[in-house]
């Protein structure tokens, strides 16, 4: 096979590697809703739901690095009190904040008030709680199909202000730039697990652009490992879901969404960088990068390492096999890389073992239903025929 797809069956396996295991999943969503009822016994009149929102409702979530100090998963959760339009942005914030206070299982772990988010943590992970309520304006009021949110952010003086987003209409958003891998590969985890379509939620799904958009933050992550002005993953994900444009392979997936997401930072008349979230106009995600510049220069930096370590010098690498996994262990970090080269070599040890290799009419190595196949590999046995 050439360096493409000897990259691209990497880059799945490695993919693989930073994702969340089954069991870390299940261990998260019973934690948060076990929140999730603890509030709304408590808060009944209030019709309290939890629901994931960000990496870990996307299917993007990436294993921390060993490295990070803080080295858990970040799960975000938004805490929307469905009947509690007519609350303050404070009173929002503050009810969450008192009810998780008081509980014996949450004060513990309860950390300090952040902007936005009441935080909890737990040994492998620590969730940040999106107090919100639904957004109701003229607009809206009659709309049921509305999910417009209304949360809270807590300026430096102590100050509540209302901000709006719409978590769950960028979800949608989100499987509408893959939608035609997106429904395929649903289709086949449905099969695979006997259960309705329905049933099969987006972090059970792995397309290229979860994964490509996980591979990315992994790098982004590797570069900026003690340092500040670090990438948001609202902004990678955003971007790459904009770039994307139906690539099936991993490799090609990454290399498009490189190439274009400058194309998707625009400017406003007085000049002031916007990358919007694509279902609320008002919400700008780099409106950090006015006020400090240096973000916006280590966003570009990012994305010209990431072309080169992902792109460039894994394709112009002229050294052998254990020598490209040495690189890919600077870009990506040991552990991940050790664990995606063991299960790519077992499969490709599998399939030399069971016949399904043979070599093209360029001599590189193929799978055997290859149109252009000349000869079939021989199997290999352990005594050497």
């Amino acid at each position: 096979m050439n360096k493409k797809e000897l990259l691209n069956k990497i880059y799945t396996e490695l993919a693989e590697s930073l994702n969340i295991t089954d069991t870390m999943t299940v261990e998260i969503i019973n934690s948060y809703e076990a929140v999730g009822n603890y509030l709304g016994n408590l808060e009944e009149e209030l019709d309290i739901q939890i629901y994931p929102q960000g990496s870990m409702g996307l299917g993007t979530l990436v294993r921390p690095i060993s490295s990070d100090e803080e080295g858990d998963y970040d799960v975000d959760l938004v805490c929307l009190l469905k009947n509690g339009s007519y609350l303050s942005a404070k009173d929002i914030k503050q009810i969450i904040g008192k009810r998780l206070s008081e509980g014996e299982r949450y004060k513990s772990r309860l950390d300090e008030e952040g902007k936005r988010c009441w935080t909890l943590k737990y040994p492998d992970f620590h969730m940040d709680i999106l107090p919100s309520v639904p957004h109701l304006n003229q607009s809206t009021i009659f709309d049921r199909k509305n999910t417009e949110i209304r949360l809270t952010n807590k300026e430096e003086e102590g100050v509540y202000s209302d901000k709006i987003s719409n978590p769950k209409a960028y979800r949608e958003w989100f499987i509408e730039q893959m939608e035609v891998t997106f429904l395929k590969r649903r289709e086949i985890v449905a099969k695979k697990r006997n259960v309705e379509i329905e049933k099969v939620k987006l972090f059970d799904v792995r397309t290229p652009l979860q994964m490509a958009i996980q591979i990315l933050k992994r790098h982004r992550d590797i570069m900026f490992s003690g340092k500040e002005n670090k990438p948001i993953s609202i902004i990678i994900t955003t971007l790459a879901a904009k770039s994307y444009s139906g690539q099936t392979d991993l490799y090609d997936t990454i290399e498009t969404i490189l190439q274009n997401m400058h194309k998707y930072i625009e400017k406003d008349s007085s000049g002031k960088i916007l990358i919007c979230n694509p279902t609320v106009s008002s919400e700008n995600f780099a409106d950090k990068w006015e006020e400090s510049p240096e973000k916006e220069r280590a966003f570009f930096d990012w994305v010209r390492s990431a072309q080169t370590d992902i792109l460039q010098n894994p394709m112009e690498f002229s050294g052998g096999f254990g020598s490209m996994k040495n690189q890919l262990r600077e870009t990506f970090g040991s552990r991940a890389v050790n664990q995606a080269f063991e299960v790519y070599e077992k499969k490709n040890l599998n399939d030399k073992n069971i016949g399904n290799l043979g070599v093209n009419d360029v001599g590189n190595l193929v799978n055997n239903t290859a149109e252009n196949v000349v000869a079939p590999l021989k199997k290999h046995t352990f005594y050497g025929h």
